[in-house]
């Protein structure tokens, strides 16, 4: 028979650790390291940790996760839940980009990395449950929450809840997490927080985790994706974790969770903290981060969905690789880290560094950054991607990496042909401090033919333009040229430094 094994976690009304108990629901535990502590080694069905809405202390500095065994085994899930926020109602109308509330001023990017759920109205699925990409005033005082993907056509006066984790994990040491099951997922996380104490991180060795609504939080510390380990923001497959909220596809029941799209929140107090991805590591799905540098390298992918990243630049190291991916949710199909309309963004990246030897201070913060051979593949389309207000560059590539930004033809299942890709790369915010892209010491970048003409559909904000700078549009070892100038002829130099249009 396959096991069923629930491990109930209650702060309040669960036994002291010394007092034997089951974990069940009538008899829960009191602490996160003793119901760790009950997980076998092995299961051959469910396996569920639940824990009460509250913070919990973990003294151990490595959890093993255990061993899903036959083919009804499922993986470990983790099982907080939803704290709601604010309720809000749509002033106005939209296409489910954004969504205006009259909730009056509040400050800048308040919401950033919580969720918004409908709890009414018919433009999509009551239950759907999509990242909040950050908030701003609009000139008439009400505050528009951005979303990283549509949430359906949303009417004025349709209700929706703001929601954060209600369960808080608080390591005392660095925590390792680790598992030997060799499968595509062997955790799921549910409405979980992760915060260690100041000066310590968090380290997955071989654990595959699908987070929704989760967010790891660092004070003074890192977190290593290594050794074949993934965390994908957003949970697709409801299957996967049976009782995940409201649950309903176009493929009949349980194939598709609302909130498939609520994902992944990293970020530090401390903005010289670092997420590093390595050894086969993965950052993929819907990815919100903050204040927090990313890095991948050594046979490391960084593969979004979505993705926000404020004060956040993301650094494409040697062995590392970014690219985008084809995906279809319902009856769209998407490329790239975005959308048209909705781009991935990278923003704000304010990055200061001081000369060895001198007291001189530089700026270091590029958008996104490509490193030392790292290298960015877009085959199956554009990697819509908006950059602005970067303190240096809106994208770097340097000593001999590679980007290609969509451009590459691509087949039509609707036209049945090959069809030429777009580049989707765009500045709706401030210039970025020097260039929008900026390819030196020997780097190649191919771009599409809609590089000088790149906009982004109404929904926007006004002034959407194509990648640029202060200092120029593009540079070829910081010599300033422009996307015209691109399209025309590529741009090549004693260097080995080249951008071109991906033919």
């Amino acid at each position: 028979m396959p096991d069923n094994i629930r491990i109930y976690v209650d702060n309040k009304y669960g036994r002291d650790e010394e007092r034997p108990t089951a974990g069940n629901l009538g008899d829960p535990v009191r602490t996160a390291d003793r119901a760790f502590g009950l997980l076998p080694c092995c299961w051959r069905g469910a396996a569920e940790i639940i824990f009460s809405p509250d913070s919990y202390a973990l003294a151990r500095s490595a959890v093993y996760f255990g061993t899903p065994i036959g083919p009804e085994a499922s993986p470990l899930v983790l099982r907080g839940g939803y704290s709601d926020v604010l309720t809000v109602t749509a002033a106005v109308g939209s296409g489910g980009d954004w969504v205006d509330t009259s909730i009056g001023r509040v400050g800048p990017d308040l919401y950033i990395g919580k969720v918004l759920k409908r709890l009414s109205g018919p433009g999509s699925d009551l239950g759907t449950a999509i990242s909040i990409r950050g908030n701003v005033t609009n000139p008439d005082g009400t505050t528009r929450l951005a979303l990283q993907r549509s949430i359906g056509e949303v009417r004025a006066g349709e209700s929706f809840v703001i929601q954060e984790p209600n369960v808080t994990l608080v390591p005392s040491n660095t925590l390792n997490l680790t598992s030997h099951d060799g499968r595509s997922i062997n955790l799921t996380m549910i409405g979980i927080k992760i915060a260690p104490a100041t000066g310590k991180g968090i380290n997955f060795f071989n654990v595959r985790a699908l987070c929704d609504t989760c967010e790891l939080s660092l004070a003074d510390g890192l977190v290593f994706v290594h050794s074949n380990s993934r965390i994908q923001g957003g949970i697709g497959d409801a299957t996967i974790s049976p009782g995940l909220g409201d649950l309903r596809g176009p493929a009949g029941p349980n194939t598709r969770s609302s909130r498939a799209q609520a994902g992944v929140f990293i970020t530090s107090r401390a903005p010289a903290n670092f997420i590093s991805a390595v050894r086969g590591g993965i950052l993929t799905g819907h990815l919100t981060f903050k204040d927090i540098v990313v890095q991948v390298s050594q046979g490391a992918t960084f593969v979004p969905k979505s993705l926000e990243a404020l004060n956040a630049p993301i650094h494409i190291l040697a062995g590392g690789e970014a690219v985008a991916e084809r995906s279809i949710e319902g009856a769209r199909v998407y490329t790239g880290w975005g959308t048209e309309s909705n781009k991935a963004r990278i923003r704000n990246v304010d990055r200061w560094e001081e000369i060895p030897n001198t007291s001189d201070i530089v700026p270091v913060g590029d958008g996104l950054r490509v490193l030392n051979g790292g290298s960015i593949n877009s085959p199956l389309g554009p990697i819509h991607l908006d950059v602005y207000g970067c303190i240096r560059d809106g994208i770097r590539l340097d000593v001999g990496s590679s980007g290609s930004f969509g451009g590459t033809p691509m087949f039509s299942s609707e036209l049945y042909e090959w069809t030429g890709g777009e580049t989707g790369l765009v500045t709706t915010g401030p210039p970025n401090g020097y260039f929008g892209m900026n390819v030196r010491n020997g780097s190649r970048a191919f771009i599409g033919s809609d590089a000088a003409n790149a906009t982004v559909p109404s929904a926007s904000p006004p002034g959407a333009r194509p990648l640029r700078g202060s200092v120029g549009e593009v540079g070829l070892d910081d010599i300033a040229t422009n996307w015209n100038v691109v399209i025309e002829s590529p741009r090549s130099n004693n260097k080995g430094s080249s951008v071109c249009l991906n033919r």
